[in-house]
């Protein structure tokens, strides 16, 4: 990863990396915010679908076995994900995850904050916040209903979480959503 020079020139520092946690922490706190409603809506049609597919299936299995076997096998699978909708999306999310993205250094001072990863640096202005979410242990900022970060309290090594979120609270000028 590149090495983040002049750490003592950020008030904020945070190392975290993108592991199976932290990953699993960001679709938790996403879905019960800035996802809500669209992760509602989506587990229920897939409930719905599910349902008719299984329901369909059965009607016209006795008259054409390979249509209802298909409607069966497609109610199923529908059913599954809906069951097993935070596993999907954490396979989601590691998919997406760029090569080079794992281990991440977040610097933050009064103007952006930077994301220094092997992929090279990315920087965001406070402005680009869409919403900051706050359990015990994580802290998510995001840049939209699909896009965000994820910082793990315990990864400060400049600066430390309680003063953090008063920063970040400032900078943005957004109420911090705890979960």
């Amino acid at each position: 990863m590149n090495d983040v020079q002049n750490e003592s020139l950020y008030p904020f520092v945070n190392q975290t990396t993108y592991d199976t946690p932290a990953l699993s922490a960001l679709n938790r706190l996403a879905e019960a915010t800035v996802r809500k409603e669209k992760s509602r809506r989506t587990k229920a049609l897939c409930w719905l679908l599910g349902v008719i597919g299984l329901v369909a299936g059965a009607y016209c299995y006795p008259h054409q076995s390979l249509v209802g076997s298909l409607l069966l096998l497609y109610g199923v699978l529908l059913i599954l994900v809906a069951l097993s909708w935070k596993s999907f999306q954490l396979r989601s999310s590691q998919r997406q995850l760029q090569r080079g993205m794992r281990e991440c250094t977040y610097c933050f001072d009064d103007d952006e904050l930077l994301c220094h990863t092997e992929a090279g640096v990315t920087r965001y202005t406070y402005d680009q916040t869409y919403a900051v979410v706050a359990d015990k242990d994580w802290y998510a900022i995001f840049f939209d209903t699909s896009h965000g970060i994820i910082l793990r309290k315990e990864g400060f090594t400049v600066g430390d979480p309680v003063s953090f979120k008063a920063f970040v609270g400032q900078h943005t000028q957004l109420p911090i959503q705890e979960v």
